[in-house]
């Protein structure tokens, strides 16, 4: 019964979007409207650099540490210049496929974002191997609301006790915190002003996700998506070179990836805004019922539906007609922020 509760009120919320959601040729002024009433998580990358290979991401085989790219500071100040124009109160997050603290411009760019966006929720989400005192300081400073530690057990020996009780000695001697254990492998971390957290995660093929595909895995050629994707409608990501992406799961850096490229920050005039104006077509794909295609096909990321129950344009017409749409979305619209 929840199961048929969540795919019914997806269904109704997917029918409930604005048309003008769906599309390209959206005006800039309506797509900075929608981007403030659906977006709940920007996601950036501060520059390109990882120090760790992973064996389950696609680090292992494309490569981010030979080079260190920077991100432009002309593109990052156009995306906090962007959001405070519109009072961004959601979460600006540091993730993707870089090691955030890797480069000593995060510090002053977390700074620069706090002051624009005052009420924003800063995350940033490290393997914890460049946290130490005074980065921590640095951090503190800067004002970051939120820190997502994984705590990366060697290969093979994920699940060795003795490996992660080393592990956690190194970590508090290193940074001066505790971590508390409140659930197996998962920690709160005290003796900061910033609320940190920290797993140590287990990865196993069955709980990865392929990556849109890139992680050549069981599921990436034996499973079809059919579900609806909300991602592209409440999370806008942007890599460190300015490419607008798809989604989270999607990398400008891979070749098997280049249709998933929405956008270009490093272009003139062209805001944040645009990118989310320029989401539409995928959007409107992502929300109808059928088979997904290209880098979606195998992604298996919130999967629990809706399929045949997914947007129809006859339903969604229905809703305007009735003056349902508004009241729906709004019931339905998550506007609790992430990670908070």
């Amino acid at each position: 019964m929840h199961a048929f509760v969540k795919n019914l009120g997806k269904s109704l919320f997917v029918n409930s979007l604005p048309p003008d959601l769906l599309r390209a040729d959206t005006p800039i002024d309506r797509a900075k409207r929608l981007f403030a009433q659906y977006v709940e998580i920007v996601e950036i990358e501060n520059h390109s650099y990882c120090n760790r290979t992973c064996w389950f991401c696609p680090n292992v085989f494309l490569d981010r540490r030979s080079v260190n790219h920077l991100m432009p500071e002309t593109v990052f100040e156009s995306i906090i210049g962007d959001l405070a124009s519109i009072d961004y109160r959601q979460t600006l997050v540091w993730s993707r496929y870089h090691e955030a603290l890797a480069h000593e411009s995060i510090y002053a760019r977390v700074a620069r974002a706090r002051a624009l966006l005052p009420t924003a929720l800063l995350v940033i989400t490290s393997n914890g191997d460049y946290l130490n005192r005074r980065s921590l300081k640095a951090l503190e400073e800067a004002k970051v609301d939120r820190l997502l530690l994984d705590l990366y057990l060697p290969d093979g020996k994920e699940t060795a006790p003795e490996e992660l009780a080393a592990a956690l000695k190194r970590f508090s001697k290193r940074t001066g915190l505790t971590a508390v254990e409140v659930s197996p492998r998962e920690y709160v971390v005290t003796g900061s002003s910033i609320a940190i957290t920290m797993g140590a995660p287990n990865f196993t093929e069955e709980s990865m996700s392929t990556r849109g595909g890139l992680m050549q895995i069981g599921k990436t050629h034996s499973y079809h998506r059919t579900a609806v994707c909300l991602a592209p409608i409440r999370h806008v990501v942007i890599d460190y070179n300015g490419k607008g992406m798809l989604c989270c799961q999607t990398r400008s850096d891979a070749p098997q990836h280049q249709g998933a490229i929405i956008g270009d920050l490093t272009q003139p005039e062209y805001s944040i805004f645009s990118f989310y104006r320029d989401l539409g077509p995928a959007r409107a794909g992502l929300v109808s019922p059928g088979l997904k295609g290209g880098v979606c096909e195998s992604c298996d990321v919130s999967t629990p539906g809706p399929n045949l129950l997914a947007r129809r344009p006859a339903f969604a017409a229905a809703m305007r007609a009735l003056g349902l749409d508004r009241a729906v979305g709004k019931a339905l619209s998550s506007r609790g922020r992430r990670y908070e």
